[in-house]
């Protein structure tokens, strides 16, 4: 909102395993090195399914990077 900080989305569609903690560093690291200006922040949310004992022991030392898990639900309605 006051453009001091930058969000670098990961969705997954499935479960998140722990080489997603990897690949959203790689892309932080390049929003820091490229993106963001003198000032500005970079933080990471990785959004999936699930996940698993390896990617929340990953995610307990990786700084700046949330989990979060969706949930999908609808339902048929008669036309």
């Amino acid at each position: 909102k006051d453009g001091k900080e930058l969000l670098v989305v990961e969705l997954k569609k499935g479960r998140a395993s722990d080489h997603v903690v990897g690949q959203i560093q790689r892309y932080m690291g390049f929003v820091q090195d490229e993106l963001a200006e003198a000032g500005q922040s970079v933080r990471g949310v990785i959004i999936a399914l699930d996940d698993d004992l390896r990617i929340r022991r990953a995610l307990r030392v990786a700084a700046g990077i949330e989990f979060y898990r969706y949930q999908v639900s609808f339902r048929l309605v008669r036309a």
